[in-house]
């Protein structure tokens, strides 16, 4: 789901022709737009991918400012990529579809920055519609939005003080273990996997039992949403991490000692680590009136004290940035 903290892109024509992008308490500059390894990147590699689309992007100067945490496991590389998308498309005059959109930022982060990652971010950031979260189905690339049904449940994001990077070397194995996994299999999509994750060898059978079992658990969230059961959703979320925890290997010491505190505060459906790993933050499905007990917890492990937000289901680009996104194919 696309939650209610922001992160907002500002641009400018360069008046001196260098490429200049600041934020965070950093200031880049560059002669051209290419990727050095820096806040510069995500940015100037929208600038490159829409250059390749047909928009020609002069020299620009960009600022990044909002409350949504970097290096926290909550895609603040997607939305700042789509946010550079959006500022850039009305510093043009140009709009695009929303389809149009995910795919200039799949480009920038996938083929520009290098990052491997997957469509989930940017599409949830794109289509998402407010009070409902977006089921995908990764392999048909079909949407459904689906109306989030408890008033007074919501998740609480606390950020574990350990930054996690998407462009990491670690990342990166687990993406290509997914794709051996299939490979070996002799599967083009992660649902044909079953039960079949068995049949591997002994040293990537842990990573196809994660991918299986992680499947099977997409599908039975999307039921318990639909459902308005809870205590399913919080036990599948329970679940997940232990996955990731076991067969998956992403999970760290203060990740697995703050979902397990979240777990023991009364109200707290269930909790795990989200984003990539390596670090990032602890998710926890709570009752509202449990939410500052479960951040007071989490934060006495983590060491990082006011570092939660209870974020709830928002509004995507296609409804908060409408004068540059439109609906295209494939609304939910």
């Amino acid at each position: 789901m696309a939650v209610d903290l922001r992160l907002t892109v500002a641009a400018r024509p360069s008046r001196d022709g260098w490429w200049r992008v600041t934020g965070l308490g950093q200031r880049v500059e560059r002669r051209e737009p290419v990727m050095a390894g820096d806040i510069g990147d995500r940015l100037l590699a929208v600038a490159q991918a829409l250059d390749r689309g047909g928009i020609a992007v002069p020299p620009l100067e960009m600022a990044v400012a909002g409350d949504l945490p970097a290096s926290a496991g909550l895609a603040s590389s997607a939305a700042v990529t789509l946010a550079g998308v959006v500022a850039i498309l009305r510093l043009a005059g140009r709009r695009m579809t929303a389809e149009e959109l995910v795919a200039v930022a799949l480009t920038a982060e996938r083929d520009i920055a290098g990052i491997p990652c997957g469509d989930l971010d940017q599409r949830a950031i794109v289509h998402a519609q407010p009070g409902e979260v977006l089921a995908l189905d990764c392999a048909s690339h079909g949407m459904r939005c689906i109306p989030w049904p408890w008033p007074r449940i919501t998740l609480l994001v606390a950020a574990s003080g350990e930054s996690h990077d998407v462009g990491g070397r670690e990342y990166r194995r687990r993406r290509e273990a997914a794709e051996e996994v299939c490979a070996a299999l002799g599967v083009s999509t992660c649902p044909e996997i079953g039960e079949r994750w068995r049949e591997l060898d002994p040293g990537l059978r842990p990573r196809g039992r994660h991918i299986a079992t992680e499947t099977r658990r997409a599908d039975a969230a999307v039921r318990a949403v639909e459902a308005g059961d809870v205590a399913a959703l919080g036990r599948l979320m329970n679940e997940s991490h232990e996955s990731l925890r076991r067969d998956c290997e992403v999970s760290t010491p203060r990740l697995d000692a703050m979902v397990t505190a979240a777990r023991q505060i009364p109200g707290c459906h269930g909790a795990r680590l989200v984003g990539a790993g390596f670090g990032g933050s602890v998710v926890a499905l709570v009752d509202e009136a449990a939410a500052a007990p479960c951040a007071a917890a989490l934060a006495a492990v983590s060491g990082v004290p006011g570092a939660a937000w209870l974020v709830r289901p928002a509004a995507g680009l296609e409804v908060t940035a409408a004068d540059v996104v439109g609906a295209g194919d494939g609304h939910p």
